[in-house]
């Protein structure tokens, strides 16, 4: 899969998991299973790809959101996939409103009425 998908695919991870003040160490294995089934991407890439991800800041997410859409147009069970695993990371900690509006940025932006 192309590296600027993966790098938005761990950018809206990223996003997710800084919105929430989550622990990296507890969503890696997340993140590599995820990266591993849908992206055909092995764990230690993942691992060094969200890592570099974290230490950055999430600028324009929006456009991250767009790289994703795009790329994804006509998967239907990557997009449904990638937001489950979105809503896993926010879930697993104290929801905010703030957490609810990411995802719904990216659920509408996936799928566009």
């Amino acid at each position: 899969m192309d590296k600027m998908i993966k790098e938005s695919v761990a950018t809206l991870f990223c996003h997710a998991i800084k919105l929430n003040d989550k622990e990296l160490k507890v969503e890696k294995p997340l993140f590599c299973n995820f990266m591993g089934q849908d992206f055909d991407c092995e764990c230690k890439e993942a691992e060094e790809l969200l890592e570099k991800k974290m230490e950055e800041d999430c600028d324009n997410i929006d456009t991250h959101i767009s790289i994703v859409s795009n790329a994804l147009y006509n998967e239907p069970y990557w997009k449904m996939n990638l937001l489950k695993q979105l809503n896993h990371i926010i879930f697993r900690s104290n929801i905010r409103d703030e957490d609810y509006e990411f995802f719904d940025k990216v659920k509408e932006s996936f799928f566009k009425r």
